[in-house]
C-alpha cells in the first residue's frame, strides 16, 4: 500500500495535527519567555537585580558569619536558611536565602545579598518572583499553579514529543519524492509554508528534541524532589539523628561547616550552598552541604551532612538517578553550559520553532478554509 493510504501514515499524520494544534498557544507562550530566560543572567545584571562586587572581586573576604550577623541584624523578624556562593557567576558576592523565623520550608523565602569583601548587606534582595525574570520562571515553569503547573508544563512537552516525532514520520515519504530543503517557489503559497515548515523542522529537530526532552523532565523537579524527601532524607535523619541545634544560630558557623566540607569533598569540587539545620532539606543538627563538581561533573552535584555542633562531615552522599537527570536536565534545556554563542544558537533555534509552530498552524487554517469554500461551491453547484 502507498505510504499516505497507510494506516500508520494516516495515524501519525492525525497525531501530528493534533498535538500540534492543543499545544501552540502553550508552546508559543513557552518559547517567547524560554527565549527571554536563556539571557536571565545578563538581564537580571543589566537591571541591577543581582548585586556586583563593585571592583571588590580580588579583595580579602571577611568571614561568612559576619555577613550572616550583618544580615541577621537587617532582618531580625527573619531566619537563614541557606548561604551559597557563585565565584563564577557573582565573584564577590554572598548570596543568603531567608524566610519567616517560625517557616521549615522555602514557600516564602527571600534572596538577599552581601559582599564578600565588607560583610555587608546590599540594598538588592528580595523575592525573586518579582524581578523580571523571576516573574517569567514562574509563568514558563510553573504557570502560576506552582507545582501542578509544572506537571502541566510535563503535558505540553508531552505533546510537543508527540508532534515531533509523529512529524518525522509524515516527513519521511516526501524525501523520496523531493530533495531535502528543496522549496518550490512559483507554485501555491501554500506549497511553499509546507516546504518551509518541513525544512525548519528538519533543521532544528535535534535541538527541539533534547529541549523538549529536558523541558519534561523539569516538570517533574518537585515530585522528584518530593521523592527524596520521603525516601532517602528521612533514612539519613534516623542514621544521624541527634541533640536539636539553636537553627538561628547553630554552634558550628558557616565558615566551620565550609572549611570541613572543601577538605572532605572529592578533589577539585567547590561548595555551592550550606543549608541550615532543621529545613524542609536538612536534619535538626546538621547542615546540609551542596558540593558542585568540575569536569564531567560540572553540573552535577553531591549532598554532605555536617554536624552544627562540631563542624564534623557526617556522610557525603551522591543524588539518586532521578534527581541527576533533572539536575543535568536544565542547563541543557537553556542552553546554560557553554558561554554566549550556545545561548545565541539556542534564540535562534527557538524563533525558528517558533516560525514553524505558528506556520503549521496557518497550513491547518488554510486547509480548513478551502474545504468550506469546495464544500459551498458544490453546494451551489
Amino acid at each position: 500500500m502507498h505510504a499516505h493510504g497507510s494506516r500508520w501514515f494516516r495515524f501519525n499524520l492525525w497525531l501530528h495535527r493534533w498535538a500540534s494544534l492543543v499545544a501552540t498557544i502553550p508552546f508559543l507562550i513557552l518559547c517567547l519567555t524560554g527565549t527571554v530566560l536563556i539571557f536571565h543572567e545578563e538581564i537580571d545584571s543589566a537591571m541591577g537585580v543581582v548585586p556586583t562586587a563593585a571592583g571588590l572581586e580580588s579583595a580579602p573576604h571577611r568571614p561568612l558569619a559576619e555577613s550572616v550577623a550583618n544580615l541577621r541584624a537587617a532582618f531580625p523578624n527573619e531566619r537563614i536558611m541557606s548561604v551559597g556562593i557563585d565565584a563564577e557567576e557573582h565573584p564577590g558576592v554572598l548570596l543568603l536565602v531567608t524566610a519567616p523565623q517560625e517557616d521549615r520550608g522555602f514557600d516564602r523565602a527571600n534572596l538577599r545579598f552581601t559582599r564578600l569583601a565588607t560583610a555587608q548587606p546590599t540594598q538588592e534582595g528580595g523575592e525573586a518572583s518579582k524581578t523580571l525574570t523571576g516573574f517569567l520562571l514562574e509563568l514558563h515553569a510553573q504557570w502560576f499553579l506552582g507545582p501542578l503547573g509544572e506537571l502541566v508544563g510535563a503535558l505540553i512537552a508531552l505533546l510537543v514529543l508527540v508532534s515531533l516525532l509523529s512529524g518525522l514520520v509524515v516527513y519521511a515519504p516526501y524525501v523520496k519524492k523531493i530533495a531535502f530543503g528543496v522549496l518550490r517557489r512559483g507554485r501555491s503559497p501554500r506549497l511553499l509554508q509546507l516546504d518551509l515548515h518541513n525544512l525548519i523542522g528538519a533543521v532544528v529537530l535535534g535541538w527541539a528534541l533534547a529541549v523538549t526532552l529536558t523541558g519534561f523532565l523539569l516538570g517533574f523537579g518537585t515530585i522528584a524532589t518530593g521523592i527524596w524527601q520521603a525516601t532517602e532524607l528521612p533514612v539519613l535523619q534516623a542514621r544521624y539523628a541527634g541533640a536539636a541545634v539553636d537553627r538561628r544560630d547553630p554552634p558550628a558557623d558557616p565558615d566551620r561547616v565550609y572549611a570541613a566540607s572543601l577538605a572532605a569533598a572529592p578533589k577539585g569540587w567547590h561548595v555551592i550552598s550550606m543549608i541550615y539545620p532543621d529545613t524542609d532539606f536538612s536534619t535538626n543538627r546538621h547542615y546540609t552541604v551542596l558540593l558542585g563538581g568540575q569536569g564531567l561533573d560540572e553540573k552535577l552535584f553531591r549532598v554532605a551532612l555536617v554536624d552544627a555542633t562540631d563542624g564534623k562531615v557526617a556522610t557525603i552522599v551522591e543524588l539518586p538517578w532521578y534527581l541527576k537527570a533533572i539536575v543535568l536536565a536544565q542547563p541543557l534545556h537553556f542552553g546554560d553550559y557553554g558561554g554566549l554563542a550556545l545561548k545565541l544558537l539556542w534564540t535562534l533555534c527557538t524563533w525558528l520553532t517558533l516560525f514553524i509552530t505558528g506556520n503549521g498552524a496557518w497550513l491547518w487554517w488554510d486547509r480548513r478554509r478551502k474545504r468550506k469554500s469546495e464544500g459551498r461551491a458544490r453546494a451551489r453547484s
